[in-house]
Protein backbone atom coordinates (compact mmCIF):
# COMPACT_ATOMS: atom_id res chain seq x y z
CA UNK A 1 0.00 0.00 0.00
CA UNK A 2 1.55 3.41 -0.98
CA UNK A 3 1.69 6.00 1.83
CA UNK A 4 -0.49 8.87 1.23
CA UNK A 5 1.51 11.53 3.66
CA UNK A 6 4.97 11.84 4.66
CA UNK A 7 3.43 11.38 8.36
CA UNK A 8 1.89 7.98 7.02
CA UNK A 9 6.12 7.61 5.51
CA UNK A 10 7.29 8.35 9.03
CA UNK A 11 5.14 7.16 11.56
CA UNK A 12 6.77 4.53 14.33
CA UNK A 13 9.93 6.01 13.33
CA UNK A 14 12.21 6.57 16.18
CA UNK A 15 13.78 10.49 15.81
CA UNK A 16 17.37 10.27 16.71
CA UNK A 17 19.22 13.90 16.51
CA UNK A 18 21.88 15.80 17.76
CA UNK A 19 22.51 19.27 19.20
CA UNK A 20 24.55 22.49 17.55
CA UNK A 21 26.60 22.05 20.39
CA UNK A 22 27.51 18.67 20.19
CA UNK A 23 31.19 17.69 19.04
CA UNK A 24 31.46 15.93 15.30
CA UNK A 25 32.62 12.87 16.51
CA UNK A 26 29.50 12.27 19.00
CA UNK A 27 27.12 12.86 15.79
CA UNK A 28 29.16 10.91 14.00
CA UNK A 29 28.81 8.21 16.57
CA UNK A 30 25.18 8.30 17.12
CA UNK A 31 24.75 7.82 13.60
CA UNK A 32 26.86 4.80 13.63
CA UNK A 33 25.35 3.42 15.69
CA UNK A 34 21.61 4.05 14.49
CA UNK A 35 22.58 3.44 10.85
CA UNK A 36 21.89 6.38 9.43
CA UNK A 37 23.38 8.75 7.23
CA UNK A 38 22.20 12.28 8.29
CA UNK A 39 21.02 13.85 11.73
CA UNK A 40 18.86 16.31 12.26
CA UNK A 41 20.04 19.51 14.72
CA UNK A 42 17.82 21.03 17.38
CA UNK A 43 18.24 23.65 19.81
CA UNK A 44 17.42 22.89 23.76
CA UNK A 45 13.68 23.54 22.70
CA UNK A 46 13.54 20.50 20.03
CA UNK A 47 13.53 22.77 17.58
CA UNK A 48 15.33 22.35 14.11
CA UNK A 49 18.07 24.27 13.51
CA UNK A 50 20.02 22.65 11.05
CA UNK A 51 20.83 18.94 9.76
CA UNK A 52 23.62 17.09 9.86
CA UNK A 53 24.86 14.58 7.62
CA UNK A 54 27.79 12.64 6.12
CA UNK A 55 28.75 15.15 3.37
CA UNK A 56 29.35 17.78 5.69
CA UNK A 57 31.59 16.02 7.54
CA UNK A 58 33.55 15.35 4.45
CA UNK A 59 33.57 18.57 3.12
CA UNK A 60 33.67 20.61 6.02
CA UNK A 61 34.99 18.62 8.82
CA UNK A 62 37.58 16.12 6.60
CA UNK A 63 38.79 17.75 4.09
CA UNK A 64 39.53 20.44 6.05
CA UNK A 65 41.50 18.94 8.89
CA UNK A 66 38.93 20.04 11.66
CA UNK A 67 39.41 16.95 14.32
CA UNK A 68 36.36 15.57 14.92
CA UNK A 69 36.11 15.63 18.56
CA UNK A 70 37.20 19.53 18.91
CA UNK A 71 34.86 20.77 16.33
CA UNK A 72 30.97 21.47 17.22
CA UNK A 73 28.23 20.37 14.80
CA UNK A 74 27.29 24.14 14.87
CA UNK A 75 30.59 24.75 12.59
CA UNK A 76 29.65 22.14 9.97
CA UNK A 77 26.21 21.64 10.22
CA UNK A 78 23.54 22.76 6.47
CA UNK A 79 21.91 25.70 8.56
CA UNK A 80 18.08 26.09 7.84
CA UNK A 81 17.97 22.90 6.02
CA UNK A 82 14.45 22.55 3.79
CA UNK A 83 11.67 20.78 5.33
CA UNK A 84 7.77 19.21 4.91
CA UNK A 85 5.22 18.63 7.04
CA UNK A 86 3.83 15.54 7.60
CA UNK A 87 0.71 16.05 5.50
CA UNK A 88 2.96 17.36 2.68
CA UNK A 89 2.71 14.09 0.13
CA UNK A 90 6.10 11.67 -1.09
CA UNK A 91 6.80 13.15 -4.41
CA UNK A 92 6.69 16.74 -2.74
CA UNK A 93 9.63 15.20 -0.73
CA UNK A 94 11.34 13.38 -3.66
CA UNK A 95 11.19 16.21 -6.14
CA UNK A 96 12.32 18.94 -3.40
CA UNK A 97 15.34 16.17 -2.57
CA UNK A 98 16.08 15.58 -6.49
CA UNK A 99 15.77 19.42 -7.22
CA UNK A 100 18.05 20.33 -4.39
CA UNK A 101 20.54 17.36 -4.44
CA UNK A 102 20.22 16.36 -1.02
CA UNK A 103 19.21 13.00 0.27
CA UNK A 104 17.46 13.85 3.72
CA UNK A 105 14.79 15.70 4.19
CA UNK A 106 13.47 16.51 8.17
CA UNK A 107 9.47 16.40 8.59
CA UNK A 108 8.79 18.57 11.12
CA UNK A 109 5.56 20.18 12.77
CA UNK A 110 5.28 23.80 14.81
CA UNK A 111 9.26 23.59 14.14
CA UNK A 112 9.78 20.17 15.48
CA UNK A 113 10.67 17.15 13.96
CA UNK A 114 8.96 14.56 13.76
CA UNK A 115 11.24 12.46 11.36
CA UNK A 116 13.35 12.49 8.62
CA UNK A 117 12.72 10.59 5.05
CA UNK A 118 15.68 9.52 3.00
CA UNK A 119 15.96 9.56 -1.24
CA UNK A 120 16.53 5.49 -0.49
CA UNK A 121 12.52 5.58 1.44
CA UNK A 122 11.71 5.96 -2.58
CA UNK A 123 11.37 4.13 -5.56
CA UNK A 124 12.13 6.63 -8.77
CA UNK A 125 8.96 6.95 -10.94
CA UNK A 126 10.37 4.73 -13.26
CA UNK A 127 13.98 2.87 -14.05
CA UNK A 128 15.99 4.68 -16.26
CA UNK A 129 17.66 3.11 -19.49
CA UNK A 130 20.83 3.11 -17.98
CA UNK A 131 20.01 1.13 -14.98
CA UNK A 132 18.14 -1.24 -17.32
CA UNK A 133 21.42 -1.59 -19.93
CA UNK A 134 23.08 -2.33 -17.10
CA UNK A 135 20.60 -4.91 -15.05
CA UNK A 136 19.84 -2.99 -12.36
CA UNK A 137 16.38 -3.65 -11.49
CA UNK A 138 13.63 -3.07 -8.86
CA UNK A 139 13.84 -6.26 -6.59
CA UNK A 140 10.87 -7.80 -5.15
CA UNK A 141 12.43 -6.77 -1.36
CA UNK A 142 12.29 -2.90 -2.73
CA UNK A 143 9.66 -0.68 -0.81
CA UNK A 144 6.26 -0.15 -2.20
CA UNK A 145 6.12 2.14 -4.85
CA UNK A 146 5.34 5.89 -3.56
CA UNK A 147 3.99 7.46 -6.47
Amino acid sequence: MKPSTLGDMIAGQQVHSTSPNDTVRTACIIMTSVNVGALPVVDDNGTLVGIFSERDVIQRSVIVYRPSATTLVKQVMTPNPQWLSPDAKPIEAYQIMIKGKFRHLPICDEGQVLGIVSIRDFNPPSNSIFDRLRGNTAKASAPARLF
